[in-house]
């Protein structure tokens, strides 16, 4: 995975590589991150890092078990951890372990580099780097409805649209981290995000900013397929049980008079004949298929004046306790929608929460 390497640098670092022999094969100084009192050399491919045994063990049991059984190989005197790890990838790790993560950017630029950095410091079990991370990814792939609004309204332009991209990683790029790294909590807001693509765009896979081609697994495309009919179905049945003929409040401001109850019962019609519309209609905007937005869409519908009639038009719009009931009706529908995102994408996840 190539990244920039400006993520930090190491003023204890020399200027130039000094190459040292080592069981039969040449191995170099990394120019970047060494530091002249460290007493553990790091191999990671041709290049070796000098540490602090005391901090590498401090934060990783995984390391540390391993420092214990190390051979009697030595660079520059100091005993040598083998690593499978790419120089460049152990570098970010290594300068995340000295510097924090505080630095990192969760969009789409800085994914690539959040994505190694979680990666190691779960496989070798750096908490809280691991903590740390997860912290950073689930203000754009929350756990709560409140915050996937928030993350929402961020991305829209100044036309109102949802454009989470290119601004955020592409949410197969989040899947595929997510269950690398073990991290459920992220799983449903991004097969959700993902399930407002389109079927065949979800299936043909994100062309990564490197030229690689990334797919969801067959398990995860079939999760991802079952749980975006869910969610249609869901917004179909609310359409049918709380739409489609849905009658003024009971504490509607006009009581039983006409023609004021007509015009909040037009104003149903209206907003109902509008949802229809949008959900049908082939768009650029992803919430064209967001289930969640459409039923929040609604009460700013109610707001507005709805003109019908041909040669006498009428202007209609719902009165003020009527808007609140749906407003309140509306609220709940959604909280529901997403308590059942991981039941209807088939993810286990212990704490979710609207």
């Amino acid at each position: 995975m190539e990244v920039c390497h400006d993520f930090s640098t190491n003023r204890h670092a020399r200027k130039n590589s000094k190459i040292w022999a080592n069981g039969g094969h040449r191995a170099k100084r990394h120019p970047t991150l060494n530091f002249e009192d460290g007493n553990l050399a790091i191999l990671a491919g041709e290049f070796y890092f000098l540490v602090h045994q005391g901090l590498i063990s401090r934060h990783s049991a995984p390391l540390a078990a391993a420092i214990l059984e190390l051979s009697t190989d030595r660079l520059e005197g100091r005993p040598v951890l083998r690593v499978s790890e790419s120089p460049e990838d152990m570098l970010h790790f290594l300068t995340a372990l000295y510097d924090g993560v505080s630095s990192l950017r969760y969009d789409n630029a800085g994914f690539p580099l959040v994505a190694i950095v979680l990666t190691l410091a779960t496989k070798y079990d750096v908490k809280h780097l691991r903590n740390d991370l997860l912290r950073g990814l689930r203000v754009s792939w929350p756990v709560s409805l409140i915050q996937w609004d928030e993350r929402e309204a961020a991305a829209e332009d100044s036309d109102g649209h949802c454009i989470p991209r290119p601004s955020l990683p592409h949410p197969i790029m989040v899947i595929n981290l997510a269950r690398l790294a073990g991290a459920p909590e992220l799983l449903p807001s991004a097969f959700y995000d993902l399930s407002r693509c389109s079927p065949s765009d979800s299936a043909a896979g994100y062309m990564c900013p490197t030229s690689q081609l990334a797919f969801l697994s067959a398990e995860d495309l079939m999760k991802l397929l079952r749980g975006r009919e869910h969610a249609s179905r869901f917004l179909s049945t609310f359409i049918v049980n709380e739409l489609e003929g849905r009658h003024p409040s009971a504490l509607c401001a006009f009581g039983a008079r006409e023609p004021g109850r007509r015009s909040c019962q037009a104003a149903f019609e209206a907003i109902t004949f509008e949802l229809l519309r949008n959900i049908n209609v082939s768009s650029d905007d992803i919430r064209g298929a967001d289930p969640l937005y459409a039923i929040y869409d609604l009460e700013a519908m109610l707001n507005r004046n709805f003109v019908t009639g041909g040669d006498h038009p009428t202007l209609y719009q719902a009165c003020e306790s009527c808007r609140e009931e749906f407003r309140v009706l509306a609220e709940g529908v959604r909280e529901d929608l997403w308590r059942h995102l991981p039941q209807w994408f088939d993810i286990e996840i212990a704490n979710w929460s609207s």
